[in-house]
């Protein structure tokens, strides 16, 4: 089989034309999967009421949620956190299962080796004994819908192709062991230099091919292209289409977190199964939802929708500081009142957080975006903005108008 692919011409992203984003749009189901938030408390302490009422929102608006994973603060959160966010993600998603079709997972849980002091070999022995633990959780609740992410590990990110390939290969029979809904494959490029992955479209290939577990594969290529008077452009994620359509189109769904372009999720034509994982789904759900059903339908609305969720994702978003994207969408979250707390992970470095004066960024979006009603302004500014107190009705007013 190797020997066989080796002899296939692969494109290359100068190849792709505007004709590969028509030719591919779609109206099928865009099959929604929402990345979580970890909300905290001023305390230090874990937020539950608020992270259970996000996983309720999510479920109920169609999207599969995805916990410990990046803006679950993963690297932050210790073992015993991180088992009691998947399992208690589990408990609420068997409650809320009629939202979510048969065949499909409940939820994803990211499971990560980056912290461990192991040889590359090593990565899916680890895995295994990670989803032992998972495993027995998930037993005692009568979890089996379940699917697993695997961060990329930065041992692989310089390994030779036959290792990256080798050991994909393994975690992905360690994963079979638990579940029948396989796992995700992580392609990571935001331009951090050796943080990620660094995949060529070759070994996607091979990947792909020779990783029957892998049941879905989520693009996240959002670095720089310093060539172009354009910064970012969506010819990566269609090659990876391309690569998905000419090796696993039946088996493999394509998702993306791509958020300078949510069209992205329209571009499923010749794959059986697709979707999108995406921080417009996490800034609002049900407003993903109503673009999702919009475009699905042919309303004009799906378009509008789309670029003011485009605009936000772009504001919250600072390259090479994913932290600042996490802190913004506390912020978002909490002046829409699904969490109570704007806050980030105790153990968030500084240059993580958002400054006060840049909270009004998520206030503007979230009035744009018809989540907060103008009569909540005030109370929100004074609750929800460090240092905001005490200002006066005409001090708030002029802030939110110098916003636009």
């Amino acid at each position: 089989m190797t020997d066989q692919r080796s002899q296939l011409e692969l494109p290359g992203e100068e190849s792709i034309t505007s004709d590969d984003f028509y030719s591919r749009q779609t109206t099928k189901e865009i099959l929604a999967t929402t990345a979580l938030y970890g909300p905290w408390k001023p305390d230090g302490t874990f937020d539950w009421e608020s992270y259970e009422n996000l996983v309720r929102t999510v479920m109920r608006s169609g999207s599969v949620p995805a916990t410990n994973v990046d803006t679950t603060w993963a690297i932050y959160n210790n073992w015993h956190l991180t088992k009691e966010l998947i399992w208690r993600t589990a408990e609420i998603a068997l409650q809320e299962q009629q939202h979510i079709a048969e065949d499909r997972p409940l939820m994803v849980a990211g499971l990560n080796t980056n912290s461990m002091d192991i040889e590359a070999g090593q990565i899916a022995p680890a895995l295994r004994d990670q989803l032992k633990e998972i495993d027995a959780g998930f037993r005692k609740r009568r979890m089996n819908r379940i699917r697993y992410m695997p961060v990329p590990d930065r041992r692989l990110y310089h390994a030779p192709s036959r290792v990256k390939i080798s050991i994909h290969r393994e975690i992905g029979r360690v994963i079979g062991e638990f579940t029948q809904f396989g796992m995700v494959f992580f392609e990571l490029d935001i331009g951090i230099k050796g943080f990620g992955s660094n995949y060529s479209p070759r070994e996607i290939e091979s990947i792909l091919a020779e990783t029957p577990e892998i049941q879905e594969y989520k693009s996240a290529i959002i670095s720089k292209k310093m060539n172009l008077a354009y910064p970012y452009d969506m010819r990566a994620d269609l090659l990876r289409i391309r690569i998905i359509e000419s090796v696993a189109a039946d088996r493999v769904q394509f998702s993306t977190g791509n958020d300078w372009f949510i069209s992205l999720a329209r571009c499923g034509k010749h794959i059986k199964n697709f979707g999108y994982l995406l921080g417009a789904s996490q800034m609002s759900p049900n407003l993903f939802k109503r673009w999702r059903d919009a475009v699905m339908q042919h309303n004009p609305e799906g378009l509008a929708l789309e670029h003011d969720l485009q605009a936000a994702a772009k504001d919250f978003w600072t390259p090479g500081n994913v932290g600042i994207y996490r802190h913004y969408l506390a912020i978002f979250l909490a002046m829409t009142g699904i969490i109570s707390h704007p806050l980030p992970h105790p153990n968030c470095e500084p240059r993580y957080r958002v400054k006060p004066e840049d909270y009004f960024v998520s206030l503007k979006h979230a009035v744009r975006l018809g989540l907060v009603p103008p009569e909540e302004i005030q109370s929100i500014v004074r609750n929800l903005i460090p240092g905001c107190a005490d200002w006066t009705e005409d001090a708030i007013r002029r802030r939110v108008e110098w916003l636009g």
